[in-house]
């Protein structure tokens, strides 16, 4: 397969093309399912090329086909972001329940400035979960595939709560894609120089651009035309300047 590269397909379709353990680190946040809550709404579908408007058994149906092949071509961990909302909700159970032998650790992404929730009398969530399911002895929670040895004063890995405070303009565009704080993290802290990094909902590139600054080689996968094209723009800069060296 092609490396540093963009693949405008469903992620099935690029992972059938890897063989076990290709990858090393898979950092991501998959659709939420967002399109069940606008249901009644009268509003669209947050995407165009994947239905967002599942029933909760669907949505749970097909997160276990993405994280059982993501298991399969992953040589260590899978990062997997995930907010639970009124669309998905239970899927926090379901992960815990279903990947209970895989699940190695459990972070919490603790928002400074959360939306207000949208729905009077209920209290806005401030908080998502990333999970870590690894094949790197999951049942403890040291990690033996890191790069704790090479971190910086300042940077160390303090506790699984984790407050960032970051914006990307770079990302315009995409109304839900995550800041750099979140693949930056996790491929400096829980990664190698010269690893292989890939997302399967790459979005519009941020895993890609911080992989490429901490000189991991990446693979991502991306059903929309639009957002490849606007990550392919982002990372050009990138992958330029690295030929120059």
């Amino acid at each position: 397969m092609e490396l540093n590269k963009i693949y405008n397909e469903s992620n099935l379709d690029t992972m059938a093309k890897m063989p076990d353990c290709f990858v090393d680190v898979v950092i991501t946040s998959p659709p939420y399912n967002i399109g069940a809550n606008r249901l009644n709404s009268g509003k669209s579908k947050t995407y165009d090329e994947y239905n967002d408007e599942l029933t909760k058994e669907e949505y749970f149906e097909q997160t276990k086909i993405w994280i059982d092949e993501l298991l399969r071509v992953t040589k260590y961990h899978i990062f997997w972001n995930v907010q639970e909302i009124s669309g998905n909700k239970g899927i926090v159970q379901f992960l815990l329940n279903t990947y209970s032998e895989q699940l190695k650790e459990t972070f919490i992404w603790a928002k400074k400035n959360p939306q207000a929730s949208i729905v009077e009398h209920m209290a806005g969530s401030a908080y998502e979960y990333i999970f870590c399911f690894s094949k790197d002895q999951p049942e403890k929670r040291s990690f033996t595939h890191c790069d704790f040895n090479n971190r910086v004063s300042g940077q160390q890995v303090y506790n699984c709560i984790i407050k960032p405070s970051n914006s990307n303009a770079e990302t315009k565009g995409h109304s839900f894609a995550f800041d750099e704080w979140m693949p930056s993290y996790f491929i400096k802290h829980f990664s190698k120089e010269g690893d292989l990094i890939y997302d399967p909902f790459m979005g519009t590139g941020t895993t890609a651009k911080m992989a490429h600054i901490y000189k991991r080689r990446w693979i991502g996968s991306e059903l929309s035309k639009e957002y490849v094209d606007l990550a392919n723009k982002r990372i050009e800069p990138y992958l330029n300047q690295m030929s120059l060296f």
